[in-house]
């Protein structure tokens, strides 16, 4: 295990409570992304900047809101970055009191490290789960 690893876990472990977190507003999840962000969400154009990352947030927002933990698989730390295989499972709830809708998805992230050895979301990449 690299030494970084252990410290690692838990910065990431920081992260994806944000990202979990129905009250975080947008400006606040964004911060856990660096600036040239690459977001690539199932059935979605890949997004490759903060403006249209925090677009694509308001819209799901005003859909509904997702009950979702993301859990990590396996984490490799290196110098300069940290990939993370992970999943999430969750359930949709949409605003017109529609059906909830159950999901998982198995995603790969990749978090830069930066000069204060603090770690940011650079890249995420989602695939659906054939169960669902």
């Amino acid at each position: 295990i690299n030494s970084h690893t252990q410290n690692d876990i838990a910065s990431i472990k920081s992260i994806l409570k944000v990202l979990d977190d129905n009250d975080a507003n947008i400006d606040i999840k964004l911060s856990v992304w660096v600036d040239d962000l690459i977001h690539m969400a199932p059935n979605n154009v890949a997004i490759t900047n903060k403006a249209d990352l925090s677009n694509y947030l308001q819209e799901q927002n005003s859909y509904g809101y997702s009950d979702m933990k993301h859990e990590i698989i396996e984490v490799s730390s290196y110098d300069d970055i940290v990939l993370m295989q992970g999943k999430v499972i969750g359930t949709f709830h949409p605003k017109d009191n529609g059906n909830q809708v159950a999901f998982e998805t198995k995603n790969l992230f990749v978090f830069r490290r930066l000069s204060d050895g603090s770690l940011k979301i650079w890249k995420i990449i989602y695939n659906m789960s054939p169960n669902f």
